[in-house]
């Protein structure tokens, strides 16, 4: 495989229909980082936005309404499974083109006002590739503007179970420093020279708290022990289902240390804006 076609297959594959099985609770827990996201965007009336990493069309929905029917909005993602989900969400929205496509290589013109993502950008096999050909898509003057996790001590909600996970397990395979993922994007200064590489300008990283909006701490141990870095690791170690029961279990006994009764979990993204340059 080359390009992102590792990615492509992952999230047709794997990481879509895992998202899909959480889907309600996967939502809810990142609305707030949503929110985060569209606030530093500021979508206008009228605009042209390009989504990238649309998944279910959460953050879709809400961008389409801020740019309103004189706006469009080009959502793409490379999960059919989830673009299923966001075609069922979507549909009858005349201002929004889904699209699957690989955002690194696509098409998409040279119009765009604004390009956001919400966790989308994390996963390109040549970052700087994909936001050299992402910076032609935008207008002169158009923005970028993206959240990713920061680095991993200051997410207890992915730190926490994945130290469990590697005390019952041992730890994965070493992974090469912004190996797609998670964590990919968890060092600013790797980020703003990428950025700066492609093409942008005025180009800030800024670490900021958020809060995760868990349904409850059962969901939340459903989703470490699925999604993120210690899902990761149980995938790679190949857990059957008494382990996986035994670490939700775990992960379930430890989130209380830093959770509120409603599951309201720390956490620290890094928000990225820059400018088209040139």
């Amino acid at each position: 495989m080359s390009g992102n076609d590792r990615q492509i297959a992952y999230w047709n594959e794997v990481a879509g229909p895992k998202w899909i099985r959480m889907q309600e609770a996967m939502e809810a827990r990142l609305a707030a980082i949503e929110t985060l996201l569209l606030e530093r965007a500021s979508p206008q009336r009228g605009e042209t936005v390009l989504e990238v990493g649309c998944g279910t069309g959460a953050t879709t929905a809400r961008l389409a309404a801020l740019v309103g029917e004189r706006g469009h909005v080009t959502a793409a993602d490379v999960s059919r499974p989830m673009l299923d989900a966001a075609r069922t969400r979507l549909a009858g929205r005349e201002n929004v083109t889904l699209i699957e496509a690989d955002a690194a290589t696509a098409d998409f013109g040279t119009s765009f006002d604004l390009i956001a993502s919400r966790f989308g950008v994390m996963f390109f096999e040549d970052p700087a590739a994909a936001f050299a050909h992402l910076h032609a898509s935008l207008r002169p003057g158009g923005r970028l503007c993206c959240v990713a996790w920061a680095p991993l001590d200051a997410n207890p909600h992915w730190a926490i179970p994945l130290a469990i996970a590697i005390g019952r397990l041992g730890a994965g395979r070493p992974r090469p420093p912004h190996a797609p993922g998670p964590l990919a994007f968890d060092d600013p200064a790797y980020v703003e020279d990428i950025l700066r590489r492609a093409g942008f300008a005025a180009i800030s990283v800024t670490a900021e708290p958020a809060t995760i909006l868990g349904r409850s701490l059962d969901d939340e141990a459903e989703i470490a022990a699925f999604m993120g870095p210690a899902g990761r690791l149980l995938d790679e170690k190949a857990a059957d289902a008494a382990t996986r029961a035994e670490l939700r279990a775990a992960f379930r006994a430890a989130l209380p240390g830093y959770a509120d009764p409603n599951a309201c979990l720390r956490a620290t993204v890094h928000v990225i804006m820059a400018r088209r340059g040139g």
